[in-house]
């Protein structure tokens, strides 16, 4: 067995190719591997491996304007989960019987990206669990379900996923051990958020120039650069004497 992780860009052309790749999250946070799919690409076959061999809750990350627009509020007022999962109202589509069936989640889930659908569309509450993810992806919250969005954009569909928490056989969280096993068995690409996160930050332009101001000094006029870090908080300054020299 290979403990060897793919590389971002092999999980994203998996993605685009309408394929399922596991991702792993942080071992102090959840400790979790998920299987992951493009939404637009969802199929029965696909939900039904995700609920024989992943057990967990499939569920479709989407964009917090996807919410907005198909009327699906926050499951509660006060989240109080502690990593501050946004579940959604669970819903079915309306042509659905029961909702229940892999070919009808799969349904469900295409409809829920299809940029046509209408909030009269679905029924409340259903069998298919909407996530609302966090602006800025995993750069901003190190979550499976920003790192559904993130994977399926960089792929160039529709920035909505599908994801299903992968159990083992007793019903407990899967090892970093079985995941790898699952991934050689199914000859699919594993990766981690931690690396998803470090690819953005490489590849992204994520610093940018907010303000300038002189600086005279007794050795001479310098300038003051406040810049900006695309969702952080912080503001770097940088004190310039003179013309930097690239």
């Amino acid at each position: 067995m290979s403990e060897q992780l793919s590389t971002i860009d092999e999980a994203v052309s998996a993605i685009a190719r309408g394929e399922m790749v596991i991702v792993m999250d942080a071992e102090d946070r959840e400790n979790e591997g998920d299987f992951i799919c493009a939404a637009e690409k969802a199929t029965p076959e696909i939900v039904n491996f995700m609920l024989k061999h992943g057990r967990g809750q499939v569920c479709a990350p989407v964009l917090p304007e996807v919410c907005h627009r198909l009327d699906l509020p926050p499951m509660v007022d006060h989240n109080t989960a502690p990593l501050g999962t946004s579940f959604t109202v669970p819903v079915d589509h309306r042509t659905c019987r029961t909702g229940i069936t892999a070919q009808e989640r799969a349904t469900t889930i295409r409809a829920l990206v299809d940029p046509d659908s209408k909030p009269s569309d679905f029924v409340r509450p259903g069998h298919l669990f909407p996530l609302s993810a966090m602006e800025g992806g995993v750069l901003r919250r190190a979550g499976h379900t920003e790192a559904a969005v993130d994977l399926v954009r960089m792929a160039g569909l529709r920035p909505a996923g599908v994801l299903c928490e992968i159990l083992d056989e007793s019903g407990d969280r899967a090892t970093r051990q079985r995941l790898y096993e699952l991934a050689d068995q199914f000859h699919l690409h594993i990766i981690t958020i931690e690396e998803l996160i470090r690819y953005r930050r490489r590849i992204e332009k994520l610093v940018y120039r907010k303000a300038e101001a002189n600086l005279p000094t007794k050795y001479g006029r310098g300038r003051v650069v406040v810049y900006g870090v695309k969702y952080e908080s912080q503001e770097p300054v940088a004190i310039v004497m003179g013309e930097p020299v690239s």
